[in-house]
């Protein structure tokens, strides 16, 4: 459901009240890596009494608009309270995350609070900017001002997905502001990729879990897409937008992932963040960011490294036509498509292709796959995809399904329509159009969750679609097959795939052997990294460590990086102890007797000192 759901989580809520102290609004989640899964926050409203906030005494009562306050956001607004607390717990979930990217929270942050104004239109949010002395006129859903700390939002669009990334996007330039002071002592590049990817992010309402920094997910704005696609057009370097020569959202996003995705570049990356923070040149930052990204990267050696990451990058979705919400694996379509016949986003994944891993594709939670859909495989003589069906929302209207041999707008569609009938429709591909009457009996069962789940086998001789519904596995089973050309089935299985609906709110779930693997149980604790690492703070103080030595970095210290990073990737943290024990006195040994000056060795070993060792 796309809905906020609360009934299940600890949500204490006071509607009007003197202002509590952050302590008194506390809010209680597991981190898990990039996830962060509620157990219980409390959100109290303060009326037209303003809370404390970085903003100081600059943000004014307005007409209409409220306060509520959770543990670390002031939010002024004019929506009702239970999307006041829906917003709150979007951005207390994402907390952990914007400190774990910047590496500390901002001074203050227990006696104040960060302050969100998000008006329900565009025209409240200009009331109260107005009332707050600001005359802006913006594009888009928000704006965060340096100076008077506090994000700006308004609901651009309908999806409610874009509703969230706004405020969470917004809010990374919030944390950095009220972190640094500014956001434009980095480049743009920097401060926008961040936010986007930041805010890149994958919700479950059931479970009020928030998953961010997704690289490749479907629903727009899908950055990922968009970069790769601009890339094939006109390729750029990393070097192109580090010196400004190219820019916008999707690149900037591209080049963030890029440094992030790697356990040895993120702590490189991190450094170089520091510096251009600490020397907090005002829109002067060039120069120095240059010659820093020569001292940890070398620049023609990032251009070389950054050209082979992004070529061997796929974005498994492509947008066609409006418009797709996501909640886990499932995608729910409001059926309305503004061009074409039916709404539509391509899955990128042949059922010819082989399937292989990749970590950064279609990395957020992986959920069991529906009973109801048969075993999926691709890459074999005969393979399979399918997809859940789901008409709760609206049980006996419009079609939804899959299409297959995707060219554009051109497909075979297989479809469930109005609950009733399966559809197999070869029309675009010069074939015929079928449709199989579901049994009373069939359309019962399927009543009990309202989902069907569909099972397709391309053949040697055509495909072969099976439908099941209800509680028993081998309960009500339908099939349709259809008869196609050889030119039709190398259509079929060398073409994409899509998700397909048309008459409204329908939910359909992709299953198209993906190759994904199961991540740690999110009910654990684990390290807010990409990769779950308890060792990776240590990681980046070896790298941070050798940066500061530079050309007298003893060779123990540049060799014990490496396992460590190798066993982040591997998920292996065992491993990454075993080979710091052995090898930490030594390095600091060789890092006391090293020719680097003595401040540089001092400033080393702090940084060795400093860490927890996971």
């Amino acid at each position: 459901m796309i809905e906020l759901v609360l009934a299940a989580f600890a949500l204490s809520i006071h509607t009007r009240g003197p202002i509590p102290t952050p302590a008194q609004t506390p809010v209680s989640m597991v981190v898990s890596g990039r996830t962060s899964t509620l157990q219980s926050i409390t959100v109290q409203g303060t009326g037209n009494e303003i809370p404390a906030t970085f903003s100081g005494v600059r943000l004014k009562n307005v007409p209409r608009f409220g306060w509520w306050v959770s543990r670390h956001y002031a939010l002024q607004t004019d929506y009702p309270p239970d999307r006041a607390k829906h917003l709150l717990t979007i951005l207390e979930l994402a907390y952990p995350h914007y400190v774990e990217f910047f590496g500390r929270e901002p001074a203050g942050i227990a006696e104040k609070r960060m302050a969100v104004v998000y008006g329900s239109s565009k025209e409240s949010l200009k009331t109260a900017m107005d009332a707050d002395g600001i005359q802006w006129d913006f594009n888009g859903g928000g704006i965060t001002y340096e100076g008077l700390n506090a994000a700006f939002n308004y609901p651009s669009g309908s999806l409610q997905y874009h509703q969230r990334y706004i405020v969470l996007h917004e809010c990374v330039h919030l944390f950095q502001d009220c972190l640094y002071g500014a956001t434009m002592t980095t480049p743009s590049w920097f401060y926008e990729g961040i936010a986007d990817g930041i805010s890149h992010h994958v919700w479950e309402a059931d479970k009020q879990r928030l998953t961010v920094s997704v690289f490749d997910k479907p629903t727009v704005n899908n950055w990922l897409d968009s970069a790769l696609t601009e890339y094939a057009k006109s390729p750029f370097k990393a070097s192109d937008i580090l010196d400004e020569k190219r820019g916008g959202r999707a690149l900037g996003f591209l080049l963030v992932n890029y440094f992030e995705s790697d356990p040895e570049r993120e702590a490189r990356f991190r450094i170089w963040r520091d510096e251009l923070m600490r020397l907090a040149k005002y829109r002067a930052y060039q120069e120095d960011s240059k010659r820093l990204i020569e001292q940890l990267f070398g620049a023609s050696r990032l251009d070389s490294d950054f050209d082979a990451w992004v070529r061997a990058r796929k974005s498994s979705f492509h947008y066609v036509d409006w418009g797709w919400e996501q909640d886990g694996d499932a995608l729910m379509s409001y059926g309305f498509p503004q061009t074409g016949t039916y709404s539509q986003t391509n899955l990128q994944f042949p059922p010819k292709e082989r399937p292989a891993f990749d970590p950064l594709r279609m990395d957020y939670p992986l959920h069991p796959q529906s009973r109801l859909v048969g075993a999926v495989h691709r890459g074999i003589s005969s393979p399979t995809v399918g997809c859940l069906v789901g008409f709760e929302r609206n049980p006996d209207g419009g079609m939804c399904g899959l299409g297959l041999g995707v060219q554009d707008r051109s497909m075979l569609a297989v479809l469930v329509d109005r609950r009733r009938t399966l559809v197999v429709d070869a029309t675009a591909l010069g074939g015929e159009s079928r449709a199989l009457p579901l049994t009373d009996a069939f359309v019962k069962a399927s009543g009990k969750t309202y989902e069907i789940g569909l099972t397709i086998r391309i053949a040697d001789e055509g495909i072969e679609v099976t439908a099941r519904a209800g509680d028993d596995p081998n309960g009500e089973v339908a099939h349709l097959n259809m008869v196609l050309s050889s030119e039709q089935i190398q259509r079929l299985l060398s073409d994409p795939v899509a998700v397909l609906s048309r008459g409204g709110l329908h939910w359909v779930t992709p299953y198209v052997d993906d190759a994904r693997r199961w991540s740690p149980p999110l009910e654990a604790l684990s390290p807010p990294n990409r990769w779950s690492f308890a060792m990776q703070p240590v990681l980046r103080s070896l790298v941070r460590a050798s940066w500061r030595l530079g050309s007298d970095s003893p060779s123990s210290l540049t060799a014990l990086v490496r396992p460590l990073a190798s066993a982040a990737v591997e998920s292996n943290v065992d491993a990454a102890r075993r080979a710091y024990g052995s090898a930490i006195a030594k390095v600091l040994s060789d890092v006391k007797a090293s020719q680097a000056p003595p401040e540089s060795r001092q400033a080393a070993l702090t940084d060795l000192a400093s860490v927890p060792k996971g």
